[in-house]
């Protein structure tokens, strides 16, 4: 758990990412789609809940 305090540690650093724009457009359809977006939140918040809880 001190390691979740320490900046450093938390930070993304610059990488090889690559960009598939088959997928991109899979999730920009996704996420425009209210009852996903609603899934997507709730499943979130459950999941940090059940973290924080822990």
């Amino acid at each position: 758990m001190d390691n979740l305090m320490k900046k450093e540690d938390r930070e993304i650093g610059p990488g090889n990412v690559k960009y598939d724009p088959e997928k991109i457009r899979e999730y920009r359809k996704r996420i425009s789609d209210d009852s996903y977006l609603d899934h997507a939140i709730s499943k979130i918040a459950a999941d940090l809940s059940h973290y924080l809880t822990k």
